[in-house]
């Protein structure tokens, strides 16, 4: 064999080694969204902030299902702190689930009590102009 063969053949083995690791990865991507198609439990999340932990981003968020379960997905947008989105669950084991951030909902009060939110009072000081402690409320 030439070094124009060899050199030829080992060009034609990184092709084949690079495309099967494609195909692999194509393969596995599809394996978890139809793992995702599963998740039967559907609900409204609520996102709070973003935290750093080491290199990476992670927006949590939190819903209720029997009981209140916080979750994280990585995210930089900041933009969807503080906003309501649907949040698809796996009946059997709620924390196996995920946030669909495309879409943000804009649910009424009936509808968030469904979801198990209250509604809380908080006092907030207002310093500067009226010296007073003046009521809020929000969803929690």
């Amino acid at each position: 064999m030439t070094k124009d063969q060899s050199e030829r053949v080992a060009g034609i083995v990184i092709f084949i080694v690079i495309l099967i690791f494609i195909i692999f990865s194509i393969k596995n991507a599809n394996k978890y969204d139809d793992y995702k198609k599963t998740f039967e439990g559907e609900t409204i999340g609520f996102v709070t902030r973003i935290e750093r932990e080491g290199k990476r981003d992670y927006l949590k968020y939190y819903f209720y299902s029997d009981r209140k379960i916080l979750s994280e997905v990585s995210s930089q947008n900041y933009g969807l702190v503080n906003k309501f989105y649907k949040v698809k669950y796996d009946l059997n084991n709620p924390e196996q689930n995920y946030i669909v951030l495309e879409e943000e909902l804009q649910p009424d009060s009936i509808a968030l009590v469904k979801a198990g939110f209250t509604k809380i009072k908080y006092y907030e000081y207002d310093a500067g102009v009226t010296c007073k402690y003046i009521e809020k409320t929000k969803w929690k």
